[in-house]
């Protein structure tokens, strides 16, 4: 991971970086809606990264604990919560969709990373990455029918095929190649430049179609951007806090961590296909406030850091200048 003093360099140029190139993303996406028209490449974008993630995924530390079920059972609750909650107190198909694709996502690949910079238990993390990655597609197949109000066989054939399609088909092949060719697993390990790119790609996509929609649907005012994001920004924070206080107290961080930091690329693909763009709208605004939480975590695990070295070297600890 580097000295402590090339960790702090590395947060501090990523706190600025990922944000200002989210919200890139969201502002071309919304001043070039013409750039709907090759919304169709995000799943493939999907699949790629996907494809990339379970080439390097070390299976051998995935450790299942009663939290991991908890966690799961919970962003399937919130979902569900969020979307009954918002339909009901305002009435609106188009809100209660949104929140639902947004709390509903699964764990993020790069909450493990995170976890890991703030000096936690990344396998933890990875854990719940994994099973509510396989987990809440399992439910989606029947969820979504319901959701989006199509209640039909052909329906959730079609949303069973699709899951399908986009899981399972980049982590078999992922699996089989790297059993076969393990240099690619090392390869993927320097890919993440790759895969970000692929990530913001996929949201100026997601952006321009959201804008796409609203200039050219009857009904929809500019504000629901506004009333999505403030949404997204809710649900937020219920996802970390609720992970927060299921966990046991040792990993009260990685259980907020696991809850909060969301697969937005995976229901942002799948809003696009099954609730339309102004759906997507949620899981796209919600990878900005998480982005910005682990920005601010990152940035107050530094200074704590910073602090604690300054005073082992003020006491004469010959360790302090690496201490973690």
């Amino acid at each position: 991971m580097g000295s402590p003093e090339q960790r702090k360099t590395s947060f501090s140029f990523s706190s600025l970086l990922r944000p200002a190139l989210i919200f890139f993303a969201f502002a071309a996406g919304g001043f070039i809606p013409a750039a709907s028209a090759y919304a169709w490449l995000t799943r493939y974008l999907l699949m790629a990264m996907l494809f990339l993630i379970f080439l390097r995924v070390k299976f051998e530390r995935i450790r299942p604990r009663s939290t991991h079920w908890r966690l799961l059972a919970a962003n399937l609750v919130i979902a569900v919560a969020a979307w009954l909650a918002v339909r009901f107190l305002t009435g609106s198909e188009i809100l209660a969709k949104a929140a639902f694709f947004t709390a509903v996502c699964p764990t993020a690949a790069a909450a493990p990373v995170i976890m890991k910079f703030l000096g936690g238990n990344a396998e933890f993390v990875l854990t719940a990455f994994l099973m509510t990655n396989l987990g809440i597609p399992v439910a989606l197949t029947g969820l979504i029918p319901v959701v989006t109000g199509e209640m039909t066989w052909s329906f959730l054939i079609r949303v069973a095929v699709d899951l399908l399609v986009l899981i399972g088909i980049p982590m078999v092949s992922a699996l089989l190649l790297r059993r076969k060719f393990p240099v690619l697993r090392q390869m993927a390990d320097r890919s993440s430049m790759v895969s970000f790119l692929m990530w913001i790609a996929m949201l100026f996509l997601a952006a321009a179609s959201a804008s796409n929609s609203v200039r050219n649907t009857e009904g929809i005012s500019a504000d629901i951007f506004l009333r999505i994001a403030a949404l997204s920004a809710v649900i937020c924070v219920i996802n970390f806090a609720t992970g927060f206080f299921l966990s046991e107290k040792r990993c009260r961080r990685e259980a907020s961590q696991s809850l909060g930091q969301k697969n937005t690329m995976l229901l942002i693909c799948l809003a696009l296909t099954f609730g339309g763009p102004i759906s997507a709208l949620g899981p796209t605004s919600y990878v900005l406030w998480h982005n910005l939480w682990n920005a601010l975590q990152m940035f107050l695990y530094d200074r704590k850091t910073a602090r604690r070295r300054r005073f082992l070297r003020s006491s004469g600890d010959p360790g302090g200048a690496t201490a973690p």
